[in-house]
């Protein structure tokens, strides 16, 4: 087995179709179909099973699929690697963030970008369980995250991570700067009611602490129409309809998010904690070490 095989494997599984598979590798369908077969061979395992007009994979493809595309990626690491050398770029910083954190990291990045030595970042966005299992396999260095108070009082810390709390920020409801609740300003979580909301498409904590506000005041749960993780769906989103979403204070600047304004909203305060999490006894490089210093200097 080789890396090649591997490559051409990751195809076929992605296509679960030896067809179309076939056509994005620019080869003929007898031609992929003997290329699987001696690999299949070599491993002495079946890897797929006919169904109907495709295929699906057997428990050992699937195995193989997530190994193979770990090899792969970290070997077009390495190779990325050994380039970034031969042209000066002298260490490799990887890091994950939920979207809140992108400017702070954006700014963070220009400010050591001044001076040499120079360095590649690999910026990952994910949830927050998908941060944790990034960090805990060493796919990132380190990640950036929040909770939601009160539930930040009650996590259950993973022993495997270090966790180092950075600040405390205000979460603000924001909308489209000419929102009809820019003009009229809302007097109590109330006036929300007839609006729909943008919220992550996995923070249940967040939408948990919602529900309970507006259960608090006596209202039906808040209508969540969309759900979304991405920094720039809920950004178009909130300039051309009139939802409404949160943000921490912090993030918002006109120079990153033009035509958003947060609404006065002393009669609901909601806060979140961020946390900086890295995997305990691992000796970070100095690249690494100096982004993460940059960043808490920022916050």
């Amino acid at each position: 087995m080789n890396i090649s095989q591997l490559r051409v494997f990751l195809v076929v599984a992605e296509h679960l179709n030896l067809s179309h598979a076939a056509d994005t590798l620019g080869i003929t369908q007898p031609a992929l179909s003997r290329l699987m077969a001696r690999l299949q061979s070599d491993l002495d395992v079946q890897l797929y099973v006919r169904k109907g007009r495709g295929i699906a994979l057997t428990e050992a493809g699937s195995v193989l699929r997530r190994r193979a595309q770990d090899v792969v990626e970290r070997l077009d690491e390495t190779v990325a690697l050994v380039s970034d050398m031969r042209v000066g770029v002298t260490g490799h910083v990887r890091l994950g963030v939920g979207p809140a954190f992108l400017s702070i990291v954006a700014d963070a990045i220009g400010a050591l970008e001044v001076s040499p030595p120079h360095v590649r970042y690999t910026i990952r966005e994910g949830t927050t369980q998908e941060l944790f299992e990034w960090v805990k396999i060493r796919e990132i260095d380190f990640a950036l995250l929040g909770w939601i108070q009160p539930e930040a009082d009650e996590i259950g810390f993973d022993a495997a991570l270090n966790w180092k709390r950075l600040l405390v920020d205000d979460l603000v409801i924001v909308t489209r700067e000419h929102h009809p609740l820019q003009q009229a300003k809302p007097r109590a979580l109330s006036d929300l009611a007839a609006y729909h909301w943008i919220l992550p498409r996995t923070s249940t904590k967040l939408d948990r602490e919602l529900q309970r506000r507006f259960r608090n005041a006596g209202l039906p749960p808040p209508s969540a129409s969309v759900l979304t993780s991405s920094l720039f769906a809920t950004l178009a989103i909130l300039r051309r309809t009139n939802h409404l979403a949160l943000m921490t204070r912090s993030s918002l600047s006109e120079q990153d998010m033009p035509g958003i304004r947060a609404l006065d909203q002393p009669w609901m305060e909601l806060r979140r904690e961020a946390f900086l999490i890295t995997l305990r006894g691992m000796q970070l490089p100095a690249p690494v070490v100096a982004l993460i210093d940059k960043i808490r200097r920022l916050l």
